[in-house]
């Protein structure tokens, strides 16, 4: 698929989801008064968790406490924000703006803007390395990864990839790097330390958001047009196929490893999967078109962001019951791992 071809704006209910203009909007006017009508800023040290929100019609990012369920700050980014990579070690929280062509990087403890640094191309996914040392980006229309030195921003190596690749998870032990290649079919597996590709593993159409079991042995791959999740043994490469909702798109995995949590966009819907069973045990309704969906160890719930209504759907994991819905920012969207656990 050409670029001309990634670019172009399709219906949202009918066609395929474009991830970086994916939804006609009404005309609206956009007046800038500057960054304090844009950003309420938390000036206190956060000890407990909080979830980053990427609003990408309002360049700007919702900050939940994980306590009470509540925005704190909205925080201006750059242009049309999507990705998501947290790092409690580093106490910064990265963002990627697809139309700004930047990473803005967050403070989590004053929850402020410390850095802007601009990405030559498209960045969509990202993800960070156990320790955080790299940051890693997918950048959409360049068909490349880029691994980022987070202590020298400057010091940056590149990887081609497949097509269109959008997400990425790093094994536990941070020597593999997987990258889902929308546009490919697969997903590519990459030797962090060489940064090349290892190999490429066939999965369904349009695999978008990836996760992996905390032991690192199982990974979920969401295939969008296919309405399917092929889970990977990532031992032997094989994998096998469970149906789910309508056009699924994200995907978590609770901290026992024993669940995943696939957003519907066209089902507004969360499929639940048992991963002995490898079959879906509970589907949850939730907000419009849910995107990015992340998983609260400590609160043991399942948060998910919702594209048309702006809100963050809340789940007990428990229970698999909806508990709350959380008003956020225009267009959430929030792409990636999006959760700060409390620190202690």
């Amino acid at each position: 698929m050409s670029t001309a071809d990634r670019c172009h704006t399709f219906s949202i209910r009918h066609q395929s989801h474009n991830p970086l203009a994916p939804r006609p909007l009404k005309p609206i006017l956009i007046i800038s008064v500057g960054l304090a009508l844009f950003a309420s800023m938390s000036l206190t040290c956060q000890a407990g968790g909080h979830a980053y929100i990427t609003n990408q019609g309002g360049n700007n990012v919702s900050v939940i406490d994980l306590e009470n369920n509540q925005v704190i700050a909205t925080i201006a980014v750059g242009k049309a924000p999507v990705g998501v990579a947290v790092s409690a070690k580093l106490a910064k929280v990265f963002i990627s703006n697809v139309d700004g062509q930047s990473i803005s990087i967050i403070d989590s403890n004053s929850n402020q803007v410390i850095e802007e640094l601009p990405i030559k191309g498209s960045p969509v996914g990202l993800a960070l390395s156990p320790d955080s040392s790299v940051l890693y980006v997918a950048d959409w229309f360049d068909d490349r990864v880029l691994a980022i030195n987070t202590g020298n921003l400057q010091q940056q190596r590149v990887v081609a990839i497949g097509k269109a690749p959008a997400g990425m998870v790093v094994s536990p032990d941070g020597k593999r790097l997987y990258v889902a290649n929308r546009d490919s079919n697969d997903v590519a597996v990459i030797d962090t330390v060489a940064l090349h590709v290892l190999s490429r593993i066939p999965v369904g159409a349009h695999p978008y958001g990836l996760a992996l079991s905390p032991d690192g042995i199982q990974l979920y791959a969401v295939n969008v047009h296919a309405g399917t999740v092929s889970v990977v043994n990532t031992s032997n490469n094989q994998s096998h196929t469970v149906k789910v909702g309508e056009h699924p798109y994200c995907v978590t995995v609770s901290a026992d490893g024993q669940r995943a949590y696939v957003s519907n966009t066209q089902g507004d819907s969360v499929s639940v999967i048992d991963a002995a069973q490898k079959k879906v045990i509970a589907t949850i309704a939730v907000g419009a078109f849910p995107e990015g969906i992340s998983f609260d160890q400590a609160k043991q719930r399942v948060y998910v962001a919702n594209w048309f209504d702006n809100t963050v759907s809340v789940i007990d994991a428990a229970s698999n019951q909806l508990v709350a819905s959380i008003p956020t920012g225009d267009k959430s969207r929030a792409f990636g791992q999006f959760i700060i656990e409390a620190t202690h």
